[in-house]
């Protein structure tokens, strides 16, 4: 079942007065393990009653996930190879990724 679906079920369950923890017990019965928790439900369902009706999760801040795109991760290969001592602060500068997403390029996806 998708995040989306649980909420459906959280929203309909909490707006017709089912506790948090009888929605959970029910969830947790059909579908085991993969039920959201009960915090997850209660969190829900409280949001459902003071009358959000999104199901989808609000935005949030931060650094976007784009910056795993292949350009970027290319643009950070093509720099350390022209210069093997390049230094993140320099990587910044030239692509205007923040410096720990640079780490993690570097670490993470290109194993350097």
């Amino acid at each position: 079942m998708e995040k989306l679906e649980y909420r459906a079920y959280i929203k309909t369950h909490a707006l017709l007065g089912v506790s948090a923890q009888a929605i959970t017990n029910q969830l947790v019965l059909v579908h085991g393990d993969q039920a959201p928790k009960y915090s997850t439900v209660a969190k829900w369902a409280t949001l459902f009653k003071d009358g959000r009706e999104s199901l989808e999760d609000d935005p949030r801040s931060g650094h976007p996930k784009t910056t795993y795109t292949a350009e970027n991760i290319e643009r950070v290969r093509a720099i350390i190879e022209k210069n093997l001592y390049a230094t993140h602060v320099i990587i910044e500068t030239l692509t205007s990724i923040n410096r720990f997403k640079i780490n993690e390029i570097i670490h993470n996806v290109l194993k350097k």
